[in-house]
């Protein structure tokens, strides 16, 4: 068998140093990721926050939408309720009216029927 060697000064040195410069590396790789992580979430949250407020406006222009329209049927209704409520009048005006006519015709003709009874028996 051979002997082992060993490492010289000036290789450990060497050593060291490459130890070092893997460290430093992967030091400065771990702060880039760091990094690039936060940047990421930074977008991510933007991403979010404006995809928030565009739903938020669009929500708000549909429940406004949505008023409007219940604004205009309610309104629509009232106006159709108006009418209703005008034509029903004038028929319970109309109905009230006939029924007094018939009432004051059907008394005109009793009266009538008793003048003429009255006229036939007294000059009949």
């Amino acid at each position: 068998m051979s002997d082992p060697r060993y490492a010289t000064v000036e290789e450990v040195a060497v050593v060291r140093e490459r130890v070092a410069r893997v460290e430093g590396v992967q030091d400065n790789l771990r702060d880039d990721m760091k990094h690039q992580n936060a940047l990421l979430m930074q977008a991510v949250n933007d991403n979010a926050a404006e995809t928030r407020r565009e739903m938020n406006d669009r929500f708000s222009a549909l429940q406004e939408k949505q008023d409007n329209r219940d604004n205009d049927l309610s309104s629509r209704l009232g106006r159709i309720e108006e009418r209703e409520a005008a034509r029903d009048k004038r028929m319970m005006f109309w109905a009230v009216l006939i029924t007094g006519l018939l009432g004051w015709g059907q008394i005109g003709d009793a009266a009538w029927r008793g003048v003429c009874h009255l006229w036939h028996g007294v000059f009949g």
